[in-house]
């Protein structure tokens, strides 16, 4: 399969570097020329991770225009890769050796009706990962290629267990007036930790030379459009710190920059991507709450169709004079909400996760006094009171 790039040629200017002098003069014409696609890479994604009950490694190929991807798919976490618009390779030899292993534990692939997924697992049963041990990876393509990678996973602190950093902390977080201060031991082999915040839209995430850290409730999200908060009121919010190897920083400290022409450090051989590990330290479930200062920072509280009560509790995130972003949660269920007020016009979205891509129900109202009166969407679930009135919280 070939790929088609269009070109100019203009007879005034056949030389490059008359190219910006000449683009207004007559004589150009636009006209095709078939290329061939480059060839297409191995790309792997893994970081082991000692608290994990399986380890996963990602295997697909590089895009290169050979394979129709569907751009619309909504994302799986069971066929990550095709989901997100990749091109799994199925059927490989994927192994993971410890120390002097000679046969390695062979990683098994998901499957899905749609065939393989590109996604490899091996589970804790198999292969337990250790802090402090050096660990191979080597993947046989169907195609032949075989790519490899290596990784020393990072010393466990002497206060560490296994199990820490998968086990949660609860913490009230008042965000209008609290600093979140996080302190953890130091990780022997560790190339950095990082501080990582779950949020609706997308994770904020820093590298900490420190073994201390502090999240302001102010702190804006610079990785998300918008910039958005990163602590919502009424959301419960994970926070982790975790130690990682050289491999997980360089990665992820590195970019594709078409112009200065450097790219992303790849830690495999005969491929690309990461090859990494890590060793959570802290996880800490942060409850935000904020003080209560504009007419909608209330709880709000109706009757279902069923008869059933429902309370959502609602503050105004950012306040606008146009439109100003809200935040809060629907008590039981624990749901999740984010909206939007334009004057007394407002719109709420319930989540059924953390993730604003998974939406459970959609409301559209008016704020007149202490009522809100609407209409859920009835693509999503609508057996919701159409009319709440303001409560004490």
């Amino acid at each position: 399969m070939r790929a088609v790039h269009r070109i100019h040629r203009c007879g005034v200017a056949a030389r490059l570097v008359l190219l910006v002098a000449t683009v207004g003069l007559g004589g150009c014409e636009l006209s095709q020329v078939t290329v061939d696609t480059p060839e297409s890479a191995v790309v792997v994604h893994s970081v082991l991770n000692a608290d994990a009950e399986e380890q996963v490694i990602l295997v697909e190929s590089s895009l290169t225009g050979r394979v129709e991807i569907d751009s619309s798919a909504k994302f799986d976490p069971a066929d990550p890769i095709r989901s997100a618009g990749g091109s799994p390779i199925s059927g490989a030899d994927v192994r993971l050796f410890v120390g002097s292993d000679t046969g390695g534990v062979r990683a098994r692939e998901t499957l899905t009706i749609r065939g393989g997924t590109g996604r490899y697992t091996v589970p804790r049963a198999a292969l337990a990962i250790r802090p402090g041990e050096r660990y191979r990876l080597r993947i046989r393509t169907p195609s032949g290629r075989e790519v490899t990678g290596e990784t020393l996973v990072p010393g466990a602190p002497a206060d560490w267990t296994p199990g820490k950093g998968v086990t949660t902390v609860p913490v009230t977080f008042a965000r209008d007036r609290d600093t979140l201060r996080l302190s953890w031991s130091a990780s022997t082999g560790a190339r950095t930790y990082a501080v990582r915040v779950e949020t609706p839209f997308g994770p904020w995430a820093l590298f900490s030379d420190s073994l201390r850290f502090a999240l302001a409730g102010s702190l804006r999200n610079f990785f998300a459009p918008g910039l958005p908060s990163v602590f919502l009121p009424g959301f419960r919010q994970t926070v982790n710190v975790v130690a990682v190897d050289r491999n997980f920083f360089d990665y992820n400290r590195s970019g594709n920059d078409p112009f200065g022409g450097t790219g992303l450090i790849s830690s495999v051989r005969g491929g690309l991507g990461l090859f990494g590990s890590m060793v959570g330290l802290l996880r800490r479930d942060v409850s935000v709450t904020a003080t209560d200062r504009l007419p909608l920072d209330a709880a709000w509280s109706g009757v279902t169709p069923s008869g059933q009560p429902v309370t959502i509790d609602l503050w105004v995130d950012v306040p606008d004079p146009s439109a100003s972003s809200l935040t809060g949660r629907q008590r039981t269920p624990e749901r999740f909400v984010i909206g939007i007020q334009q004057g007394d016009a407002v719109r709420l979205a319930i989540l059924s996760t953390l993730s604003r891509a998974d939406t459970a129900a959609f409301f559209v109202g008016r704020l007149a006094g202490d009522s809100l009166t609407g209409t859920w969407d009835r693509r999503f679930d609508t057996a919701l009171p159409a009319v709440l009135r303001r409560r004490p919280r």
